[in-house]
């Protein structure tokens, strides 16, 4: 049995970043909402588009780059010309250089603008509250397994059935990564005297290698629920003398 205490951190990290990025989202909206309420209407014409490129390294160490454009709009007030380049960008470019965009300014400060779309106007706040939308149900799906996990292991502690289980593998699973390195775990089986069926049970993910505290060692104790033995703990707190 895993310990539940990774799902447990790693699901409040992700519900909390979460509820804080649903948060964001939602406040960026009601502002933009707002903005756009009480915004004058005018069109403006796209002047240019700004390249920016950003770098990212993936856990693997491949590092990527992805370009995205921003334009620049002009627009006129009063007989004064205003310029101001939007806050989103995308790729391929959403306008071309010389198209007319409606454009939302204020009426008190017109330097500040933005265009009028949908898609420009509310992309962030999407964006921004569609990761929060992802993030905190998979940080409660996990929160909420690795408390369940916990307190299976509390009660297999207090009230699970003793096996002396056969060690069967120790070596590292190769099927993870934890802090870009494979854990190592401990498989181990025993047979159920009632049913005569082989039962296997796996340690927590570790992070040094156990052998040198096996060595020697070919069983491990494993704690189990009688009614169903497939929920399982093995304790490598006990160890039984080398046979």
């Amino acid at each position: 049995m895993r310990n539940g205490r990774l799902f447990t951190i790693v699901g409040g990290i992700f519900g909390l970043i979460g509820l804080v990025l649903l948060c964001v989202g939602i406040a960026i909206a009601a502002s933009t909402a707002s903005f756009l309420t009480s915004a004058e209407r005018t069109d403006g014409t796209v002047v240019e588009l700004t390249a920016r490129t950003s770098t990212t390294r993936s856990s693997d160490g491949h590092t990527r780059r992805a370009t995205y454009w921003y334009p620049t709009v002009e627009f006129t007030v009063g007989g004064r010309r205003y310029a101001f380049q939007s806050s989103t960008g995308s790729n391929p470019p959403s306008h071309q250089k010389g198209e007319s965009v409606p454009v939302a300014y204020d009426p008190d400060d017109p330097s500040d603008a933005r265009i009028a779309s949908f898609s420009s106007a509310f992309l962030a706040p999407l964006i921004v509250g569609g990761l929060g939308v992802v993030f905190t149900p998979i940080g409660t799906v996990l929160f909420v397994k690795g408390r369940r996990i916990a307190r299976l292991r509390a009660w297999l502690r207090e009230q699970g059935q003793q096996v002396w289980a056969e060690i069967e593998h120790v070596g590292r699973d190769f099927s993870v990564r934890v802090n870009n390195r494979h854990p190592y775990v401990v498989h181990a089986t025993w047979q159920d005297e009632r049913t005569g069926r082989t039962y296997t049970a796996a340690s927590d993910h570790l992070r040094d290698d156990p052998g040198p505290r096996l060595r020697g060692r070919t069983r491990v104790r494993v704690l189990y629920d009688a009614a169903d033995p497939d929920r399982n703990l093995i304790d490598l707190d006990a160890l039984p003398s080398p046979s």
